[in-house]
């Protein structure tokens, strides 16, 4: 029920390219995340494959479930590190987050955290608000089935909710 309620406030309260001002989200949104390409992948997945190539990642970080995932990154990026340490772009869930070793504050400025299943309980959601409200946050992005973190110390601080 939490889900469903969840979506239903998040439907009202996004928007899509057009109520962006942000160039580097409008940017990431139209030339990114919009862009079609045809990927049978769970939403999460179809973002960070999307994400390696629109940023150039080299290295990325699988942490939970996400490490069954290995296989369908190197089909689609075969040169992509993977590694248990500080990476580019890092993935799990937001409920294994808090079991992991991440330090926000120590993440580099480029780096990206996509977080699965904020919107999938009240717990998972009160965490995505407590991450994004961090001071070392500047962007965060909430697709409803995941949502993604940045540390651009260039960027204003900014919350965005994007219906993909």
């Amino acid at each position: 029920m939490f889900r469903f309620i969840s979506h239903i406030k998040f439907l009202l309260t996004s928007n899509n390219q057009h109520g962006i001002h942000s160039p580097f989200v409008y940017d990431y949104i139209t030339k990114c995340l919009y862009q079609k390409k045809e990927l049978k992948l769970p939403a999460t997945l179809k973002v960070l494959i999307k994400s390696i190539a629109y940023f150039k990642y080299n290295s990325i970080r699988l942490i939970g479930d996400f490490k069954t995932s290995e296989e369908i990154i190197k089909q689609h990026y075969a040169s992509i590190s993977i590694t248990e340490h500080s990476a580019d772009i890092i993935v799990c869930s937001i409920s294994d987050f808090g079991d992991t070793n991440i330090d926000i504050n120590t993440l580099s400025n480029d780096c990206m955290l996509l977080l699965d299943g904020i919107h999938t309980s009240s717990e998972n959601f009160k965490t995505w608000k407590l991450l994004k409200e961090l001071k070392h946050v500047s962007v965060s992005i909430d697709m409803f089935y995941c949502g993604a973190l940045f540390f651009r110390k260039e960027q204003v601080n900014e919350d965005f909710k994007i219906r993909i």
